[in-house]
């Protein structure tokens, strides 16, 4: 089982049957296991260049600004940052605004980290909000 089932099945109350946003997806893995239990998964990034196989009809991947989304107000149910705070902290601010911004009422932002450029970063930044879980450094921001 890869990393990503497993942060799936953490989380999925909030990914079974609802539309996820995944920012800075990289590779987009987070993204192809979520998609297998969601209704869409949309995944962002400035680069498409690492993103492999694995796509199924329901993910859905632009290139885009996490900063500057073009999707309209409350359109995810839930939005993930995946091993990705280390790349957009100098832009945390825009972008948890812009995430908050499409993100459904009662819908909720996570933050994960399991690379210690990001554990650190993530613990740095929100404190004792930030909760390990199995393998995974969470901070949980519900609307």
């Amino acid at each position: 089982m890869r990393n990503t089932d497993n942060l799936v099945n953490l989380l999925m109350k909030d990914i079974e049957n609802k539309t996820v946003l995944e920012v800075a997806c990289g590779a987009a893995d987070f993204s192809i296991s979520a998609s297998l239990h969601s209704t869409n998964v949309f995944c962002i990034d400035l680069d498409a260049g690492r993103l492999g196989d694995g796509f199924t009809e329901n993910v859905h991947f632009q290139i885009m600004d996490a900063s500057d989304m073009d999707y309209a107000d409350s359109t995810f149910d839930t939005i993930i940052l995946y091993n990705a705070f280390f790349h957009v902290q100098s832009q945390w601010n825009e972008i948890k605004r812009e995430c908050e911004r499409v993100l459904k009422a009662n819908g909720v932002i996570y933050i994960v980290g399991t690379w210690k450029l990001d554990t650190h970063l993530i613990m740095d930044v929100f404190g004792d909000k930030a909760k390990w879980q199995d393998k995974f450094l969470i901070v949980e921001i519900r609307k």
